[in-house]
């Protein structure tokens, strides 16, 4: 087939027609059967359980429209791992994240947790037996992805008891490597003033750790825990966001991830902590000023 391009005929490759499936929207029933698939999967790495991601893959492309590919189904089970993390859920480490998902998988995950609350317990991870999971390691903070949808976090009481036992672990961890640190560095004495004041005093300080830079200026060290990756949401208090305002220049967040596995943490100081993104969760809520009195049922 020939056709005209400025004034000259030209060849034109023929071109293979449109395969059903391809560069559509995925629907709701795609996302339903894939977002399940791949909890399935999930459930059976919680339980130490041998599966097949062929065999998956086999076994999904017969419920999909014609024309989905395998690489389509990978990339929508990559685009389901973002959805998870950005829950601050767990994730299969095989399919590597990848955002700009569309919105119906958070709203899918999070419509599968809800109607089977045992759901999110089956796809924790496993305590280990070990009180440490290995010596922590310093990385560099991951690399900023391209804005996702934000959906819910999951703040159920399975996630609740999990963030209670990762976060005293991540705290240990990070007062036995400041303490190593400072031995390096030539500093015993700070060394053995370093102090978990989350355990020893509280925590509503603003901060979990009393540590200190090798000059012996005061470093104040909020610690923040999770077995998950390390792009996972986490919490901050206001408290802790009023004591880095103003502490700048002390104050450091440790960011721990994979603390059951092989433990390791990225550090946020002065303008890195200030310029995180912020989405509010939680709201304390009082009776306006002036109300009517509270209606009793």
């Amino acid at each position: 087939m020939s056709v005209t391009v400025d004034g000259r005929e030209a060849l034109q490759e023929p071109q293979p027609p449109m395969t059903a499936g391809r560069g559509v929207d995925w629907t709701d029933a795609e996302v339903n059967a894939t977002v399940g698939d791949y909890l399935d999967m999930l459930v059976a790495e919680g339980a130490g359980e041998p599966y097949s991601k062929a065999d998956h893959r086999r076994a999904l492309i017969g419920k999909l429209n014609p024309g989905r590919t395998k690489s389509a189904i990978e990339f929508k089970h990559q685009n389901i791992s973002a959805a998870m993390i950005n829950l601050g859920l767990p994730y299969i480490r095989g399919y590597l994240p990848r955002g700009n998902y569309q919105a119906a998988l958070s709203d899918e995950i999070q419509r599968r947790l809800e109607a089977d609350p045992s759901l999110l317990t089956q796809i924790m991870p496993r305590e280990p037996s070990a009180d440490l999971g290995g010596e922590l390691q310093l990385t560099d903070p991951p690399p900023a992805r391209a804005p996702t949808r934000a959906g819910r976090h999951i703040d159920y009481g399975a996630l609740q008891e999990e963030s209670r036992r990762v976060g005293v672990l991540g705290e240990e961890l990070v007062v036995v490597y400041e303490q190593q640190r400072l031995k390096n560095a030539g500093r015993p004495d700070l060394a053995d003033a370093v102090q978990w004041v989350a355990r020893e005093i509280g925590d509503g300080l603003g901060y979990d750790v009393l540590s200190f830079q090798v000059s012996g200026a005061e470093l104040y060290i909020e610690v923040k825990t999770t077995g998950l990756a390390a792009e996972t949401p986490f919490y901050v208090s206001s408290a802790e966001l009023d004591f880095a305002h103003r502490h700048v220049e002390s104050y450091a967040l440790y960011r721990v991830s994979q603390v059951d596995d092989s433990p390791q943490f990225f550090v946020l100081r002065g303008p890195d902590i200030t310029d995180l993104e912020m989405v509010p969760v939680t709201y304390q809520a009082r009776l306006p000023r002036g109300s009517a009195k509270v209606r009793a049922q």
